[in-house]
């Protein structure tokens, strides 16, 4: 990547942070960026990406354009527990559960935010953090909206087992309370023929 990649497009996304085309196609070049290597995430990071993704999904939380690559891009950078720290300490948890809360029916938003929240959830320091603000309760809303699309129930099955991993004594019971247990295990049974479904079901149930 040309180190000054990273920069321009801060700069871009900071100056232009009320015109949603900026925003979209910032995310969605990071996004990319950030599928190649932990290296370039790390780089992506210190050019100050994460920031820049918040705030752009914070001006335009009404675009589900914007959500769908900025949980895109979330999910992407989060290559390890230090940038799944920098996200969450930027403001990611709030933003995601917030994408997903205005963008409930649209199933793209669903399945990348149902991703960034696994994968940051991974780290049980920031799978409480995202409990708080929400990220259960919007799992579970995804869930049941998109029943029908495997992708869908895969993430959202694999950020329920994460945030239950990860969290303190009694998380996995909250979760459940929450609806969660009825979401797995109508996504296995919608999804019976489909073994990624089925496996990340299990081991958000065990």
């Amino acid at each position: 990547m040309d180190a000054g990649a990273a920069a321009r497009i801060v700069a871009a996304m900071e100056a232009h942070v009320g015109d949603a085309a900026v925003a979209l196609q910032g995310c969605t070049a990071i996004a990319n960026l950030a599928s190649s290597c932990d290296t370039r995430c790390m780089q992506l990071m210190n050019a100050g990406v994460g920031k820049r993704i918040v705030a752009a999904m914070e001006a335009h939380v009404g675009d589900a354009d914007v959500a769908l690559n900025g949980c895109s891009a979330i999910g992407k950078l989060a290559s390890s527990t230090y940038v799944s720290g920098q996200l969450v300490r930027a403001g990611a948890d709030k933003r995601i559960v917030a994408a997903m809360e205005a963008h409930v029916g649209d199933a793209d938003v669903a399945l990348n935010g149902c991703s960034a929240i696994g994968k940051l959830a991974f780290s049980s320091t920031y799978s409480e953090k995202l409990f708080r603000a929400g990220a259960a309760k919007r799992i579970v809303a995804a869930m049941e909206a998109h029943v029908g699309d495997a992708d869908v129930a895969e993430e959202g099955c694999t950020a329920i087992a994460n945030l239950a991993a990860g969290g303190s004594d009694g998380r996995r019971e909250q979760l459940m309370d929450a609806g969660a247990a009825a979401r797995i295990v109508a996504a296995m049974e919608a999804h019976v023929r489909y073994p990624d479904v089925v496996t990340q079901g299990c081991a958000a149930i065990a």
